[in-house]
């Protein structure tokens, strides 16, 4: 091909921004007409034949569902160009590493399948429906998404706030996609593997802190991406350990949480020896911590009964 393949993306934008303009144009369109039946049925004082509302139902039902659909075109166009952006870094990636060797201790072929949509099925696997516990700092959330990221995320998108416990699994998974695996940048690393771990970091631990895990084992001198696995998920069993030690409120989550990460260790290798030997350390670090405190005993037995069961 003599010339690269070139999209438009602003120029696809700008269509959505004209989307979202028009909308408010054909809600405020339907509203005068049905103000001007208002006021034509009290100027005459009579109420509209069955002819007249037979002739006007159609054109009122058009008006009445215009703005609606050209919001869902707006964001189906908008999902659309995300999962393009994605999947030109996703090739980017694989162009740029053509011909370069595994380096040793690579991740087993298998592993490198994983996508977003496998991320995303591995998250949703843990997050599941309305919850509001009133000891977890984030508040409300349905399907993993809080309150205020459901807020902010509508706010975006040019709608009204909505409870939580409104929100779609068509919703969810946009959000997901945008504020998740988008803007940690999960889309962007070529190991699947050492995404997948990415992404359900920012997913649990935010996305500043997921980005903070990735660039120290960045500069970490770690060449191989088992290494670089195996450091990512020893910073987020540490980061669970400290936040349990520093506040007692937070350790009846322990042992989920961690349970999570021995299952993310699994799905994101694809090995089940590797996943024992993670737990086997998860497994050290609750036994050094027992031999001091006792509650760390009790949260050592429930992490086993999790995995085990």
């Amino acid at each position: 091909m003599e010339k690269g393949l070139q999209i438009d993306l602003e120029g696809i934008r700008e269509v959505i921004r004209q989307l979202r303009a028009w909308a408010p144009v054909w809600e405020e369109t339907f509203r005068r007409a049905q103000r001007v039946g208002i006021a034509l049925v009290r100027t005459v004082r009579a109420v509209p034949g069955r002819r007249f509302e037979e002739e006007t139902e159609g054109p009122k039902g058009r008006l009445s569902q215009a703005a609606e659909r050209v919001r869902i075109l707006a964001d189906t166009m908008e999902q659309a160009l995300l999962h393009l952006e994605a999947a030109f870094l996703q090739a980017a990636q694989m162009v740029e590493r053509a011909g370069e060797s595994v380096g040793e201790g690579a991740l087993p072929t298998a592993a490198l399948s994983a996508s977003f949509e496998e991320a995303y099925a591995f998250v949703r696997r843990w997050e599941g429906g309305y919850v509001h516990d009133p000891d977890d700092p984030g508040g409300a959330t349905n399907m993993g998404i809080t309150q205020g990221t459901y807020d902010a995320w509508r706010r975006e998108k040019g709608l009204p706030p909505q409870d939580v416990r409104a929100l779609t699994p068509e919703e969810a998974r946009a959000i997901y996609l945008e504020r998740y695996w988008a803007s940690s940048g999960a889309a962007t690393i070529p190991s699947p593997a050492l995404a997948m771990i990415h992404f359900d970091t920012a997913v649990n631990m935010g996305v500043g802190r997921a980005r903070e895990f990735l660039q120290r084992i960045q500069e970490g001198g770690r060449s191989s991406p088992r290494e670089m696995v195996e450091a990512y998920l020893d910073l987020r069993l540490n980061r669970y350990l400290e936040i349990a030690d520093q506040y007692p409120s937070q350790r009846k989550f322990l042992a989920g949480w961690l349970n999570r990460l021995r299952d993310l260790a699994e799905a994101a290798t694809g090995e089940p020896e590797f996943a024992a030997s993670f737990e086997r350390k998860v497994e050290q670090a609750l036994e050094a911590r027992a031999a001091e405190d006792p509650a760390y005993a009790t949260i050592l037995e429930r992490f086993r009964r999790m995995w085990r069961r």
